[in-house]
């Protein structure tokens, strides 16, 4: 479980974030800004998931495994992820306390919008990591929080193709 520091020192730095993105869709327009996260977050998943898998040193990773890999990420931003039920074939995850969330909830940002955000940014980071660990690996979200205090669902499904 993610520590209450790892969260704050996470969500200061979403924030951050979140205000330098905010100034740059200003300028280029969100379409395009958006357009250019969604690309950083590819390459930070595929960076990560080659250097994850490199570490591992297993040839043939599946849900379970990868998750026990992949949990780092979104830990090391003290979200808080709650395995619900896994199998090598599929986990199911609960995200209580989000990092994400929390810094733009902070800011103002209506649920609606975090979501989109979400799809862009960590979503896009998580699944093409796990797709370096195995391509047949997906990971999507099931159900977006609907208040604060509600969690995400999100699933590591892995297909048999």
């Amino acid at each position: 479980m993610a520590s209450q520091d790892a969260l704050n020192a996470g969500k200061t730095a979403l924030m951050f974030y979140m205000s330098y993105f905010n100034a740059v869709s200003q300028v280029i327009g969100v379409e395009k800004a958006t357009e250019l996260q969604a690309k950083v977050s590819e390459n930070m998943g595929e960076m990560q998931g080659k250097m994850m898998r490199q570490q591992s040193g297993m040839a043939d990773i599946d849900a379970k495994t990868a998750w026990s890999i992949l949990r780092n990420i979104p830990e090391s931003f003290g979200s808080s992820i709650e395995v619900v039920e896994e199998s090598p074939q599929k986990v199911t995850l609960k995200c209580g306390k989000c990092s994400v969330y929390e810094a733009a909830h902070t800011l103002g940002i209506d649920d609606k919008t975090i979501e989109t955000m979400c799809s862009y940014s960590s979503n896009i980071t998580l699944n093409t990591a796990a797709k370096q660990l195995n391509p047949n690996l997906a990971l999507k979200v099931t159900k977006f929080r609907s208040s604060p205090d509600e969690p995400c669902m999100e699933e590591l499904v892995l297909s048999s193709t």
